[in-house]
Formats: structure tokens, C-alpha cells, sequence
């Protein structure tokens, strides 16, 4: 059996390695248009700011140590440009050799993850206006920043990897501005939290211009002003698109595949495709949220790890399911952590719920234990069953463990007095008696 993976990095490696483990037998080759095959694109921001010093902390697997490790055909800086399925080929290019040529396989597995938006404003392609998606990218960013004339940047769009590298750039004592088009950053958050944020950002430096968009960018060769609908310019030196990211597709479009939320390729719970013989998993795919029972297109490089080793699995034989996702997701933002979990409340409306939110000032632990502090956690239930629906918690420290405790919760549809019930640990130094996920299902209860 001939297995073809196209792409790598999470979902694409994960697959690769999976199927060799499950079927020893299998011929595998993997495809992958970037020169590195298998890195941890969450540590970017880290490695532009400085905090990972050496490139190579990022690399999971060069290409010659994956293949030596699980007996892979490598074709790194090799782009898949067609799939046949009629006559089970793809086609490629070679973009070191600049050659072209064609493969033969019995199943395939598309991984072609996801891309940044780079919107079409005039004056885009000046010279450092840049993105942030591979090393390379990143690579570009520290050869820029390194740069004795560049001292203020400008970032377009507030969402997670805006904010992670709002810090990254103040980190390396440049002058930061954040301009996003809605009225609040972070829109995966409640609006009143994600002012927390907003002015714990303000008070380590950042600039804000929110509810306001960009209409040009401004420079003879460089950009030099960024332009805002507002009339307002602001001078810069480098400016970091950050407005999203959406699914690389348009490989299975044209090969007959059926697409699904915002163009991302549509699966099944096995990662199948509509197409006999090919799987798809990843950032360019969609999943169900297992809260509203909606399709969703969530890219996380956890969810895409999870659905590499299935499709890898069952493209080989075997028979494995992939559930869906409820959209966990946790960040650092300066000295505060930001996470999230579950649906917002125009989400649960929408899937029929009558929801209801609590939010507390949750202490981190003993009040007594040095370090004490508050943070927010909030919780959304639905009114008629009690049952958690989801969670948002900002604050220095305590948020990363009780937003794991309210996913599991979330996932296992547990209701506000089952957070009450949750046996939790209790130390001083760790929590309180009444731990704050016991809290907001005790004060939940009360308002069903």
C-alpha cells in the first residue's frame, strides 16, 4: 500500500508517523511545500521576542530525522499543485530544482493547514509589512526588529496572535500600537474581561486605536504610515498583518472535494472526505463543536495533532474517530493568562439553550500563602438542564487549571451542582476550600 500525506507541521507529521506504527508494511510519503516539515508554530512569538533564543528549539523533526525515525520518503519544498483522483495521482513541483512531476498512491491524506488574510489595502506590498504563519516568517521578523531604524510597529487586527505579539515586540523595547476594527481585542472573550486585557496591555505600553480599520499604507519603499479610516495616520517603522487565518482548500476544491464552515474541507468523524480513498485533517479542515453540535472550523495545533493520528490510523486500516471540539484555547498575554472554553452565549441561543452567564473574582489560592491574588472566571450555563455550556477566565495565575477542570466538565456535560460536587485539590498554596469552579456552580445553581 502507497500512502501520499500532503502537508506536514502538526496534523501532517502526526499522520505520517501514525500509519507507519499501525501498518508497518505501508509506503509513506510525505509532501511539503516549506523547507521545515515539523515545527511548533505556537512558539513563534517567543522565539521573535527573544525568550527562545535558538531556532532550532523550535524544530519537533528535520526532515532527514523524521524520515531515519519512522522510514518516511521526505519531499520537503515540494508543492502539491493537483490531485487526480480518477487516476489516484498528484501532481508537483519541485521549488528547489524548479522540476515538475507526478506520484501514484492508494490512499491520501490532505493537510494543507491554513493561511494568514492578507487584505487587499493599497500599498500592502511594501517592504516590511509582514505575516506570521511558518520559522520563516519568523525568521523575517527578527531580521527586521534586529534593525537599528525600526523602533515602532503597528499591528493590524487584536486577536490572539495580535496580542501575543504585542508583547513580543514590547519585549524587545519597541513601540507598539494595536489597531482593531471591532471595539474590543480578543473577541473570543467576554467584552468585560477583554478590557482587563486591553488595559493591562496599556500599562506595559501598548497603544490602542479599536473600532477603527485601515484603509492604505504609506511609504517610498518601506512602509512609513499606516492610514486609518478614521483619517488618523499613525508613523511606523514595520506593521504585522494579524486579522485571521483561513483554511488552504482550494487543492481539494478543485480535485472534487466537498468543502464546509468558512471553505474548510469537509470531514467525517474518521477524517474522510466525500472522495473514496482520501482523508483530510488539520487547520484546513472543519469539526463539530461538541457543545452546540454545529460544524465549526477551529484551527488549534492540538485538534490538529488528534486528527493527524486518525486520519494516519484509518488510512492505513484502522478505525479510529476524532469526536469533535469545544474550542479550548489559553494564551500569555504580558504577565496575564487568557483562556477559553466551550460556547459564548449567542452561540448557545443558537443552538437552542437558554443561557445564562456568571462571572466571580476567583482567588488563586489561600489568602493567607504569598502571591495571593483575584482573577475573573466566567462561567455560561443553560437555565432549564444547569448544564455548562462555557468558559472564559483573565488574571495572573490560577486561570490554566480551572480552565482544564470546566473543559473536562464541558466535554463530560456536567451541570453547575456537579461543579459543586468535583472532588478538587486543596492546598494553600494551590487553592482555597472552596475552589473557585465550585463557586460558580454554587452561585449558578442559585439562578436556575
Amino acid at each position: 500500500m502507497k500512502l501520499i500525506v500532503i502537508g506536514g507541521v502538526a496534523s501532517g507529521t502526526s499522520a505520517a508517523a501514525r500509519a507507519t506504527r499501525v501498518n508497518p508494511d505501508v509506503e509513506v510519503t510525505l509532501y511539503e511545500k516549506d523547507d521545515d516539515i515539523s515545527y511548533s508554530g505556537c512558539g513563534l512569538p517567543y522565539y521573535i521576542s527573544g525568550v527562545i533564543d535558538e531556532r532550532s528549539s523550535l524544530i519537533i523533526n528535520t526532515p532527514e530525522k523524521f524520515s531515519d525515525k519512522y522510514g518516511i520518503t521526505m519531499k520537503a519544498s515540494h508543492e502539491v499543485t493537483k490531485i487526480d483522483p480518477e487516476k489516484k495521482e498528484i501532481h508537483y513541483k519541485d521549488l528547489v530544482n524548479d522540476e515538475e512531476g507526478t506520484d501514484s498512491y492508494d490512499k491520501l491524506i490532505i493537510s494543507t493547514g491554513a493561511k494568514p488574510i492578507m487584505p487587499p489595502i493599497p500599498g500592502i506590498d511594501l517592504k516590511n509589512i509582514v505575516s506570521l504563519r511558518t520559522v520563516n516568517h519568523a525568521d523575517r521578523h527578527r531580521r527586521i526588529t534586529t534593525n537599528s531604524e525600526v523602533n515602532k510597529v503597528t499591528i493590524v487586527g487584536g486577536g490572539l496572535i495580535g496580542m501575543e505579539m504585542a508583547e513580543a515586540y514590547a519585549e524587545l523595547g519597541l513601540e507598539v500600537t494595536v489597531v482593531e476594527k471591532s471595539e474590543h481585542i480578543l473577541s473570543l472573550i467576554n467584552s468585560e474581561l477583554s478590557e482587563k486585557v486591553e488595559n493591562h496591555c496599556r500599562e506595559n505600553g501598548v497603544k490602542f486605536f479599536l473600532g477603527q480599520g485601515v484603509t492604505e499604507f504609506k511609504g517610498k519603499d518601506k512602509v512609513e504610515k499606516v492610514i486609518l479610516d478614521s483619517g488618523k495616520e499613525i508613523e511606523t517603522d514595520m506593521v504585522l498583518i494579524a486579522i485571521g487565518i483561513r483554511p488552504v482548500s482550494k487543492l481539494a476544491k478543485e480535485a472534487g472535494i466537498e468543502l464546509g464552515v468558512q471553505d474548510s474541507i469537509k470531514v467525517n468523524g474518521r477524517m474522510e472526505t466525500n472522495l473514496d480513498d482520501i482523508w483530510a485533517c488539520g487547520d484546513c479542515v472543519q469539526s463539530v463543536n461538541l457543545v452546540s453540535g454545529h460544524p465549526a472550523w477551529v484551527p488549534l495545533g492540538s485538534t490538529a495533532n488528534k486528527q493527524g493520528r486518525v486520519a494516519g490510523e484509518n488510512a492505513v486500516g484502522g478505525n479510529n474517530f476524532h469526536r469533535g471540539i469545544l474550542g479550548t484555547g489559553i494564551t500569555k498575554v504580558f504577565d496575564y493568562i487568557v483562556a477559553t472554553t466551550g460556547i459564548k452565549e449567542d452561540e448557545a441561543k443558537a443552538a437552542g439553550f437558554d443561557p445564562f452567564s456568571i462571572t466571580i473574582k476567583a482567588p488563586n489560592h489561600a489568602g493567607y500563602y504569598p502571591g495571593f491574588e483575584y482573577f475573573s472566571l466566567r462561567g455560561i450555563f443553560d437555565k432549564e438542564t444547569g448544564r455548562i455550556l462555557g468558559a472564559e477566565g483573565v488574571g495572573r495565575s490560577g486561570v490554566d487549571k480551572r480552565i482544564d477542570v470546566l473543559a473536562t466538565a464541558i466535554y463530560a456535560e456536567q451541570t453547575a451542582d456537579d461543579l459543586f460536587q468535583i472532588d478538587l485539590g486543596y492546598a494553600p498554596p494551590y487553592s482555597v476550600p472552596k475552589d473557585p469552579v465550585a463557586i460558580l456552580g454554587m452561585l449558578a445553581k442559585k439562578k436556575i
